[in-house]
């Protein structure tokens, strides 16, 4: 699952820099827009067929918190 989201937030994030792991911050180390933020939420939503409630999302904070969220469906 973790590697599948850290593939999606790839396409997001330009920066070659990121080391991809649990642990990497989606806000300060993607450095995401809200928008852009929306929209990869969205697509982790599509590629893995899940829904993320409002709920679960503000739990999410790092590439593995939104694994852990897609584990639970």
């Amino acid at each position: 699952m973790l590697d599948k989201i850290i593939k999606i937030a790839q396409e997001f994030c330009e920066d070659e820099d990121i080391e991809w792991n649990e642990d990497t911050s989606i806000l300060s180390d993607m450095e995401l827009t809200s928008m852009e933020m929306f929209s990869f939420i969205a697509k982790v939503e599509g590629e893995l067929n899940i829904k993320i409630n409002e709920r679960q999302l503000r739990r999410i904070g790092t590439l593995g918190d939104m694994a852990e969220v897609a584990r639970k469906g």
